[in-house]
C-alpha cells in the first residue's frame, strides 16, 4: 500500500509539472492554518501547528489539482510501553513540498462543499519524533466548507485527519492528528 501511495504521489506530482507549462490554470493561490491535536495512538501525544501555502495546477471541473509548500512545528512528548512510559520529548519543525487534490461542489448561492486529500514529503530538524528519523510523510483527509465573499476571494474551514508517516519499513513511529482549518483562497 505504501509503495502505491508513493508512486500515486509521483505521477500526481509530474502530471501537475506537465500541465503548468499549458497554462490551464486559473492562478488561484491558498494558504491555510491548521490546528491537527494528536490522539493517543501508540502513546504518541504531539500536537501540530501547521501552516500550507497551495498554487493550483489544472482543475477539470469537479477535481482540482494543488502544489505548495508545508511548514509544521510539532510539539508534544512520546511514552513508548517498551521504555516504561518514560516521556521523551517528540517537538520539531519541518519544512516539505506538498500536493493536494480537491473535490469541489457548488451547494447554494456562494457556499461550495468539498473534500482534500493532501500528502507533504517532510523534512525536519531533528529526528521527529522520538526514535525516528528526520523526514516523514504528512496524509490528510477531510471534509471543507467554502465561502466565496467575492468572486476573486473566499474562506474556508476544514476538518482533518492526518498520519504523519516515518518510515517505509517495518519501524515506523509515525502518530495521527485530528484537528481543524481554515483557509483563504485568491485567484488572479
Amino acid at each position: 500500500m505504501k509503495k502505491f501511495l508513493l508512486l500515486l504521489m509521483i505521477s500526481l506530482i509530474t502530471c501537475g509539472v506537465a500541465h503548468a507549462e499549458e497554462r490551464i490554470f486559473d492562478d488561484a493561490n491558498e494558504i491555510q492554518l491548521e490546528y491537527l491535536s494528536g490522539n493517543s495512538f501508540n502513546q504518541r501525544h504531539v500536537n501540530n501547528y501547521n501552516v500550507h501555502y497551495f498554487e493550483k495546477v489544472t482543475d477539470n471541473g469537479v477535481i482540482s489539482y494543488w502544489r505548495g509548500l508545508t511548514f509544521t512545528r510539532a510539539i508534544g512528548y512520546t511514552n513508548p510501553k517498551k521504555d516504561g512510559g518514560v516521556h521523551h520529548d517528540s517537538q520539531g519543525v519541518g519544512l516539505g513540498a506538498a500536493f493536494m487534490l480537491r473535490w469541489d461542489k457548488k451547494v447554494s448561492g456562494k457556499f461550495h462543499a468539498g473534500a482534500d486529500f493532501t500528502g507533504s514529503f517532510m523534512l525536519y530538524n531533528k529526528a521527529h519524533p522520538y526514535d525516528g528519523r528526520a523526514y516523514g510523510f504528512l496524509w490528510r483527509l477531510g471534509p471543507r466548507l467554502t465561502w466565496q465573499f467575492c468572486e476573486e476571494d473566499s474562506i474556508s474551514v476544514g476538518y482533518s485527519i492526518s498520519h504523519f508517516s516515518n518510515g517505509l519499513r517495518k519501524h515506523n513511529p509515525g502518530y495521527n492528528t485530528l484537528g481543524f482549518s481554515i483557509g483563504y483562497t485568491h485567484n488572479f
